[in-house]
């Protein structure tokens, strides 16, 4: 209950067209708000809402221009959550109903009884109050809850630059792997031409010439390639998996090899999906780099270090699955590889962040991920 000592800050709109019932009622709000908008008919109230930032009405109904009812329906079709009462001397069932439609707070007949009125004012101030509360908290939390997932986004963001960060300097790496044969060889073929008695053989310039243009092309042939892979690409597309997987493989060919690991890549030709291109490589790089690792560390046979990649298609859905042949994934964490920060790896062996993009990424696109154990690790990518 509002104390009457004092005023609320709500504004109050108060349309009576008596000059006499205007006057007493007036001193009787005064004691209620510190702001009072009179108008003296239908008309001028409409104008003077429209003009005021009000938060309360208390109307006559029968009044000269334009009567209370049809003020009172042109204000609801503003906003139709204003608190408006009804003072009238009018008791004919057929306006009680009107109003009720119109979505009245309350209605009261003149002669105003001064304690019934003081209830309703209180009843209704107090609404309006709680009502703005919870609007204002409503909105103060829809905008904590904005600004806390605007950080996450920022976070992901900021996560998936430094895994593509990391990866670029693999990248760098398979390129030193993919080059270091060619140069080999182009400085063998260089010392051979200079080397004595093969200079004074024209056949043996021309062959090794050939050679040497052969490994240079090769060289342009793979850096274009790898300038192709990670060329940015912000539209989705469809993918033919299959080529994309074997660009792959190319890509991991050298680090794959120098840890004795074979990729054996299954996908039928013109299996797709819809998606940004480097979305996609980068998931797949991400497992399989994942994969390697595993593998590495089950300390395995050389001869027996195998990873799968499958496609399998449906006429909804389409499944990439990725499988080592490693010691698998400990049964009592298996719920949580996906979680930020999570690593099996140890503190020096990885980040948690890998596992944890590959899942933003398939969220991105309302894929599913989901790992299992089948004799080594498995991970399922349903699109």
């Amino acid at each position: 209950m509002l104390d009457i000592k004092k005023k609320t800050d709500l504004k109050l709109l108060y349309v009576e067209d008596d000059i006499v019932s205007r006057e007493i009622t007036q001193h009787i709000l005064e004691y209620f708000f510190e702001t009072i908008v009179v108008a003296t008919n239908g008309e001028d109230g409409l104008k003077k809402f429209q003009e005021n930032g009000l938060d309360i009405i208390i109307t006559d109904i029968t009044m000269p221009k334009m009567d209370g009812l049809e003020m009172i329906s042109k204000i609801k079709e503003i906003d139709s959550e204003i608190p408006i009462l009804v003072l009238s001397a009018h008791t004919e069932a057929k306006h009680l109903l009107q109003g009720i439609k119109l979505g009245v707070e309350g209605y009261l007949l003149k002669p105003i009884e001064i304690d019934q009125f003081k209830i309703q004012l209180f009843k209704t101030i107090n609404n309006i109050k709680i009502q703005k509360e919870n609007k204002e908290y409503k909105k103060s939390l829809e905008t904590k809850v904005q600004e806390q997932l605007e950080e996450l986004k920022e976070q992901d963001r900021v996560l998936m630059e430094q895994s593509k960060m990391a990866a670029m300097g693999e990248i760098v790496d398979a390129v030193a792997h993919q080059w270091k044969q060619p140069l080999n060889l182009i400085s063998l073929y260089s010392q051979l031409l200079l080397d004595g008695d093969e200079v004074a053989h024209p056949e043996h310039i021309k062959k090794y010439q050939e050679k040497i243009n052969n490994q240079i092309a090769h060289l342009v042939t793979t850096i274009d390639e790898f300038r192709k892979f990670f060329t940015s690409d912000d539209k989705k597309h469809k993918i033919d998996l299959k080529f994309l997987l074997d660009k792959i493989a190319v890509l991991l060919k050298d680090d794959l090899i120098k840890n004795h690991i074979q990729l054996n890549i299954s996908c039928s030709d013109g299996m797709s999906i819809d998606a940004i291109e480097n979305d996609i490589k980068h998931l797949i790089i991400n497992l399989i780099n994942n994969a390697k690792d595993e593998i590495v560390n089950s300390e395995l046979e050389n001869e027996k270090r195998i990873i799968d990649v499958t496609c399998i298609k449906d006429n909804l859905n389409t499944m990439i699955k990725v499988k080592d042949n490693g010691n698998g994934i400990p049964e009592d964490v298996i719920d949580d590889i996906f979680k930020l920060n999570f690593t099996t790896k140890g503190e020096v062996g990885g980040t948690g962040v890998g596992l944890y993009l590959c899942k933003l990424i398939t969220d991105k696109y309302g894929a599913k991920i989901s790992a299992e154990n089948d004799n080594g690790a498995l991970f399922s990518i349903l699109f």
